[in-house]
């Protein structure tokens, strides 16, 4: 299963304008087992979590025992012991969509183990039933860009696919640079944005760029085109110093790069050039990793 990006949008999606979301070949694997317990073990976490039952509370892990809660629940089976091996590319809270990746993945390998065909429309609706029981709250963002890949566009929290912007971004090569930890959880950063007064003229220039982006077939236009947006995410105060600085670089040797996602650290996307190695070579001590990702249609 991938993981996904936000090209443009993030903050303003949530008060109903325009997103655009990408698919990324960063992948998660979920293998499931019999056992004598519920046995969930996660390599990225580098944890395992051993119970008699699901109603054990465990943050870590809240996602995957409500996943298993879901589907039995569901699928009317009675819950039985399983190990649940979890292996994933995608680095963990940093706005690459690593929960629902996850929860996805689950699922396919339940219903592969359990003998019961799910279609991405059904994949779609339990994955975002477990987000929202999980968060309480939950946008589509994450578990429709997952679930469908490629370049969706997200609205008043329905979807579509952008099939003429998938054909220009397919000849696109990005760079995803985890630049640091995230210091506050998307929750509190979405509550900090609502508290500002001038969010919405804000969210109402992200929304224009956001519309002009699904037109554009120039990698030059793109990318100045996250650089505008990134500047207008950091008026909402959501980008940090080390962030800044992988970005200020990426203005000289990219087409253009913003921050993708809640903020307070996390990653940056990147759209690449002919100038990616000299890149690579100038931000490689400001990062914690890089991810070179295409498009997952």
């Amino acid at each position: 299963m991938v993981a996904k990006v936000i090209l443009f949008g993030e903050h303003a999606v949530v008060y109903g304008y325009r997103a655009i979301s990408m698919a990324i070949n960063l992948n998660t694997s979920v293998k499931v087992e019999k056992a004598d317990k519920f046995i969930i073990y996660s390599e990225n976490l580098n944890k395992t979590l051993v119970s008699d039952n699901l109603e054990c509370n465990d943050r870590d892990f809240s996602y995957i025992i409500n996943t298993l809660k879901i589907f039995f629940n569901n699928f009317n089976i009675e819950p039985e012991y399983l190990k649940l091996s979890i292996y994933s590319e995608i680095p963990v809270s940093c706005g690459l969509g690593s929960s629902a990746s996850v929860i996805i993945e689950t699922l396919k390998s339940l219903s592969n183990f359990y003998n019961i065909e799910l279609d991405k429309n059904d994949i779609f609706k339990l994955a975002y039933e477990v987000e929202r029981i999980t968060q309480g709250k939950a946008s589509i963002t994450d578990t429709a860009t997952i679930t469908y890949g490629g370049v969706l566009e997200i609205k008043d929290n329905k979807f579509r696919k952008l099939n003429d912007l998938n054909d220009f971004i397919k000849e696109c090569d990005f760079l995803i640079a985890y630049v640091e930890k995230r210091n506050k959880k998307t929750a509190d950063l979405v509550k900090e944005v609502s508290n500002l007064d001038y969010k919405d003229e804000i969210f109402k220039e992200i929304d224009k760029i956001a519309k002009e982006a699904i037109k554009v077939n120039d990698k030059k236009e793109f990318g100045e085109l996250l650089l505008k947006n990134h500047e207008l995410l950091k008026k909402l105060n959501i980008s940090t110093n080390k962030i800044d600085k992988v970005i200020d670089i990426a203005k000289k040797y990219s087409y253009g790069a913003k921050i993708t996602g809640a903020g307070g650290g996390g990653c940056v996307i990147i759209l690449l050039n002919d100038n990616w190695k000299e890149l690579i070579k100038r931000i490689k001590n400001h990062v914690i990793s890089l991810y070179p990702c295409k498009v997952i249609l």
